[in-house]
């Protein structure tokens, strides 16, 4: 048995080896999404350069093409021309009245089927997108806000709401995010709150009919927005749909390179962690690309989901700080309590995976948030979370009644529900080898 000094010290030690791992899994779960692409005889790297704000991204004469699997073709992205808006172009445009930051633009790796189709933009529901930020670097937040704008048709939205969660001054980038754009505000947490309540705060003071979660660090494409919105309109009046865009990925050394990602589905293991499973053509023969396919789980916090949807599910546990663990408990929540999860691949966008975080993480803090959502939905499955992570059991979660009340209100089904209809191949996962 441990004691005093020695107890603390093997708590400690424990923490961090569960964070190091997370971190870790996550990272390799992340680079594993390219693997098939590059297997199918595919490049999954994509060199894209400055090409001008609005610039079609078809640009060099690059062909698509798609096989019978749904895999997309090399595409030559060589010989883009780079610069920033000029000034004129940018007094001619309708969507800034500053000029856009130079940004690296996406090669085009949609599906023809996505890039032909007309969006009905009467027709869609009218968005704001809530953009958490912590020791973000402007190279990375300009061009992705620079990408947005020249990419998204600003008559779907409302608001591009950053929230500065306790930035230092040197990190805060008010005044250059508001200059892009009318529709660009700020709202600034004196303090640190977390990603996590950073995101519910930010959502709080939007007013639009859905919610868009993005990060700082993505270049957007052609049909982000109008895609996903598209697919939010078909849950009406329900509205118990959430959808994410396929993550292409841009490496974290080189935001100027882009590598293909391919349709997983997403899913997790017993001690919480995510990743990333099989194709959804592997997983089911009958789906035809770029149909939206349903996914057991969220791959972390880039998605769009009505408004009124997000409050009525309790949005997110609130008394989980920090970073780490949300995404899986809000998957487990939204299948089983009457919700969807989709993948819609006509939206897509480069997201730059890092290894680690900018800003400090505390490995009690995620395992705290990681036991907090196995106490509430992991029902008798529970054990199977403390013998993958058995230093959780020494990590006080906290009060979960309130979130225990929110599970019988909305009526949610059990755990062996969602595995059998929903994620069956959580049960073959077994512990790993220690």
């Amino acid at each position: 048995m441990f004691k005093g000094a020695s107890f603390t010290a093997f708590l400690i030690g424990g923490l961090l080896s569960v964070c190091l791992l997370v971190k870790v899994l996550e990272w390799r779960a992340f680079h594993s999404i390219q693997t098939d692409f590059e297997a199918a005889g595919g490049s999954a790297k994509k060199t894209f350069r400055g090409l001008r704000a609005g610039s079609s991204s078809s640009a060099g004469g690059a062909a698509r093409n798609e096989s019978a699997g749904g895999e997309l073709a090399t595409k030559a992205v060589d010989g883009i021309a780079g610069g920033e808006l000029t000034t004129k172009e940018a007094t001619a445009s309708p969507r800034t009245f500053a000029p856009l930051p130079a940004f690296p633009t996406p090669p085009e790796v949609r599906s023809p089927k996505c890039v032909r189709h007309k969006y009905d933009l009467g027709a869609l529901p009218r968005a704001s997108l809530v953009i958490p930020y912590l020791k973000e670097t402007w190279g990375h937040m300009s061009k992705t806000t620079a990408s947005m704008l020249a990419f998204t048709p600003m008559e779907l939205i409302d608001e591009i709401l950053f929230v500065d969660d306790g930035n230092d001054p040197e990190w805060q980038f008010h005044k250059e995010l508001t200059s892009l754009h009318p529709k660009v505000k700020v709202h600034r947490n004196e303090e640190r709150q977390g990603l996590i309540k950073a995101k519910v705060t930010g959502a709080a003071l939007i007013k639009s009919e859905v919610i868009i979660f993005m990060e700082p660090h993505c270049i957007v494409s052609h049909g982000w927005v109008e895609a996903m919105l598209e697919r939010l309109a078909t849950a009406r009046p329900q509205n118990n749909l959430l959808v994410m865009p396929i993550l292409d990925i841009i490496p974290e050394e080189n935001f100027a390179e882009y590598r293909v990602a391919n349709h997983h589905i997403g899913g997790f293991d017993w001690s919480m962690t995510f990743n990333w499973m099989d194709l959804i053509e592997k997983r089911n023969r009958t789906y035809r690309y770029p149909d939206p396919y349903p996914t057991p789980a969220l791959s972390g916090g880039i998605f769009a989901m009505w408004r009124d949807y997000w409050e009525r599910m309790g949005t997110y546990d609130t008394n989980m700080t920090e970073w780490g663990g949300e995404h899986i408990e809000m998957s487990l929540r939204m299948w089983r309590c009457g919700g969807r999860i989709e993948v819609v691949p006509c939206s897509r966008m480069g997201h730059v995976f890092r290894a680690r975080n900018p800003y400090v993480v505390h490995s009690q803090e995620v395992v705290r948030n990681q036991n907090r959502a196995a106490l509430v939905w992991l029902d008798e499955y529970l054990e199977k979370y403390y013998k993958e992570v058995p230093y959780a059991k020494n990590v006080n979660a906290g009060d979960v009644t309130e979130r225990l009340l929110l599970k019988e209100r909305l009526h949610c089904k059990s755990m062996d529900w969602y595995i059998d209809n929903i994620y069956p191949e959580l049960r073959k996962k077994q512990p790993r080898r220690r």
